[in-house]
């Protein structure tokens, strides 16, 4: 008869195992901290982003209120200093195609009421950009002009590009 040998007798409580075990203690915490630490990265990036984004905002806005004002103003001293080559200069290429040289200044020089002063309001983005105008007259009237503007695409200017004539 042949003799089998028994298995070994496992090892009992305290027998050290064949490789070492992870750590557990304090895990739970780690993780926690890793994720509070990303999540407050992400807000800081994220809310950063977005006060950015609206400090551009206003600040774009404020920008061509300012260009579109002396765009405006550029012109009306122009017109108001009878200068009609210059204001004729600063209109938009579809007003220049529209009217000549001549006939621009014919009609500046026909109009009834002459400018003596004008107060510029704030731009007014919508689907088009124009500028309200409170316009005086040597008469002593008054009136509510709103001015459209267009971007020059080659030089990136505002040009005025019509009126609107509002309330005397």
């Amino acid at each position: 008869m042949t003799h089998v040998p028994t298995p070994p007798v496992p090892p009992g409580p305290g027998a050290a195992p064949p490789f070492p075990a992870a750590p557990a203690e304090g895990g739970g915490t780690r993780l926690g901290w890793a994720l509070g630490a990303a999540g407050l990265i992400v807000a800081l990036c994220c809310g950063g982003g977005l006060v950015a984004g609206v400090g551009l905002a206003v600040t774009g806005v404020k920008a061509i209120n300012e260009r579109a004002q002396v765009a405006v103003g550029d012109y009306l001293g122009a017109l108001k200093g009878e200068r009609y080559e210059d204001a004729y200069d600063m209109l938009c290429d579809a007003e220049q195609r529209r009217l000549t040289l001549d006939r621009f200044t014919s009609q500046e020089r026909a109009r009834p009421e002459r400018l003596t002063s004008y107060e510029l309001g704030d731009v007014e983005l919508a689907a088009d950009i124009s500028l309200p105008v409170t316009e005086r007259y040597t008469d002593g009237d008054s009136a509510q002009v709103t001015y459209l503007l267009v971007q020059n695409t080659k030089t990136t200017a505002l040009e005025v590009c019509g009126r609107r004539s509002g309330t005397r």
